[in-house]
């Protein structure tokens, strides 16, 4: 079996690169294709809803998305990662929260070999909080005092910048990953749910290897990246499209990899900046 990991469980402790309103998506975005409505869909129904994925991301630009990654290993078993994001557009920034026990337990380990007490659980050295506004440099926390300085947050980490960008996944992927799910030849209607408290229609489809090596190289780039790598085989899908045609859940699982990913308060998500005199410039 095929080793890979989600995008995100590629980077360091603090590494993230990502755009920060994910929601807007660049104006040269591929999904527009996916707004055009397929020729079997002039009927309308499911098909009409399936095909606006793509365009209902284009305006949203204030949302709060929680994401889990698991990668399968023969070897070293189920790698966990989740990550929520808070979107908001006044002003523009996101609040990045990322939960990796594995990293945790990798410092634990460095740790013990030099016989340094560190006080702190796996899960708590695992876990990177970043503010990433639209203009300016990146936020870190120092809620775990890692930092080791005076202040709640810290500005000028290098890890935040030096990460590959081809190991981060984001955020204005998500309308590529939308419209490719709106591209998928056979899709059909499993029944509704609500999801975050909206209604949804749910729908289930595989993606294929062809069809991925057939998309748009921006939206191929997107779905590799986040099922860690190049696909081999077919990814299952399954998308939760709300009446307006945004996507308010997306689940995709491969041999490999399982990602799920969960919107809530579109529109109602904030959070507060912190003031100068809480960062500390490195």
């Amino acid at each position: 079996m095929k080793t890979r990991m989600p995008a995100l469980m590629t980077a360091g402790t603090l590494a993230l690169a990502l755009t920060a309103c994910g929601g807007g998506a660049p104006e040269e975005e591929p999904a527009d294709a996916a707004a055009e409505t397929p020729e079997e869909s002039s009927g309308g129904g499911i098909l009409d809803l399936v095909a606006s994925l793509g365009q209902s991301f284009q305006e949203v630009d204030n949302y709060t998305l929680d994401m889990e990654m698991v990668a399968s290993d023969p070897e070293e078993g189920d790698t966990t990662m989740t990550t929520t994001y808070e979107v908001m557009d006044d002003p523009e920034a996101a609040h990045v929260t990322m939960v990796m026990p594995f990293v945790g337990e990798a410092i634990l380990g460095l740790a013990e070999l030099s016989g340094e007490d560190l006080g702190l659980t796996a899960e708590e050295l695992g876990t990177s909080i970043l503010i990433v506004p639209a203009e300016g440099d990146v936020l870190v926390s120092n809620h775990n005092g890692l930092q080791e300085v005076d202040t709640p947050w810290v500005r000028g980490v290098q890890d935040t910048e030096t990460a590959p960008s081809d190991e981060v996944f984001d955020t204005s992927h998500f309308p590529r990953i939308a419209g490719t799910v709106a591209e998928i030849e056979q899709i059909e209607e499993v029944g509704t749910e609500e999801v975050s408290g909206v209604e949804t229609t749910l729908v289930e489809g595989t993606l294929t290897q062809e069809e991925v090596e057939a998309l748009e190289p921006e939206q191929k780039k997107a779905v590799n990246e986040l099922m860690g790598g190049s696909i081999e085989g077919t990814v299952e899908v399954s998308a939760w499209i709300a009446d307006d045609g945004f996507p308010m859940r997306m689940e995709f699982s491969d041999d490999v990899a399982d990602v799920s990913m969960v919107f809530s308060d579109l529109g109602e998500t904030s959070f507060e900046m912190p003031s100068e005199d809480e960062i500390t410039d490195l």
